[in-house]
């Protein structure tokens, strides 16, 4: 399957996914009473993201800071991207996305300011985007190359306190984007995630996500089954050698402990276990490989 064809299937599931909060979005005030900035990091529990807010809130005290998450897994950029794209369309217009997840931190990687979706994403220049990208039309990317928005001291391994946050900051006080660099097209492009046909009624793609209940989210959605088998009805999943062919709406209607898959929240399928771990009984973690037929 084209690369082209992808990008238009997975532009048409995020759309799916998307739905709901952009009907509440179109629902809300123009702008926000205070302006708001999320973080998604992957700092975890020391006092990076604690730093890091202090520099925003010394440009901008008024701001309402909101944690995504600071658990990211350290330089996993798809994860960042992920988590992104599930949480991101639940905000009012105009907030601005801060994510920091950057294994280049210090050498030629871009830092950028993204507008799509009537929201506003700052960060590195590596991927962390990828998946807004294939949801939103961008509207402008601007590359970071204003100094005098930045902390005075910018230390080479901390671009997150000491150049995102600020700008962030910034951007939330009304700045406008042009005001920190030259527009680019060439930034990192989106990803789309692994899907392929591999047989008339088979599809392969992979685990892209592991939440802390255990359930297993795929790169699969319907859209998929739909627009690459051209025909709708019961997935089944094979795993690791398992089948898993019981498909429910909501995790209750399992029996504790049966693993069966559903469409989850960020609109792809999710193979779960009623009160137990997924992940752990069908022994698989990201990356994993797995194949959906229709029967």
């Amino acid at each position: 399957m084209s690369a082209v064809k992808k990008a238009k299937s997975q532009k048409k599931k995020s759309k799916q996914v998307a739905g709901e909060a952009a009907t509440v979005r179109e629902a809300q005030p123009a702008e926000p009473i205070r302006p708001i900035i999320t973080l998604t990091t992957d700092f975890g529990d020391g006092y990076y993201a604690g730093a890091t807010k202090g520099a925003i809130l010394d440009v901008c005290p008024q701001a309402c800071l909101v944690d995504i998450t600071h658990q990211i897994t350290s330089h996993d950029v798809l994860e960042a991207s992920f988590s992104l794209l599930c949480s991101y369309p639940y905000y009012p217009l105009h907030t601005v996305h801060l994510v920091i997840v950057d294994p280049g931190v210090g050498s030629e990687r871009r830092g950028i300011i993204v507008s799509a979706g009537q929201q506003i994403f700052v960060g590195p220049d590596n991927g962390v985007f990828s998946l807004v990208y294939s949801r939103e039309r961008v509207d402008k990317v601007i590359c970071i190359d204003s100094s005098r928005h930045f902390r005075t001291q910018v230390s080479s391994t901390f671009h997150g306190r000491d150049v995102f946050g600020p700008v962030a900051a910034w951007l939330a006080r009304g700045s406008p984007m042009e005001s920190f660099g030259e527009e680019t097209v060439d930034y990192v492009g989106g990803t789309v995630l692994p899907v392929q046909k591999i047989g008339e009624n088979l599809l392969e793609g992979m685990v892209i996500h592991v939440d802390k209940f255990g359930n297993v989210i795929t790169s699969l959605s319907p859209a998929d089954l739909s627009d690459l088998l051209g025909r709708t009805g019961t997935p089944k999943f094979i795993v690791k050698g398992r089948e898993i062919n019981r498909q429910y709406k909501f995790y209750a209607e399992a029996e504790p402990g049966e693993v069966f898959s559903l469409v989850g929240s960020s609109g792809y399928y999710e193979l779960a276990a009623h009160r137990e771990s997924a992940s752990a009984i069908l022994d698989v973690t990201r990356g994993e490989g797995i194949e959906v037929e229709i029967s």
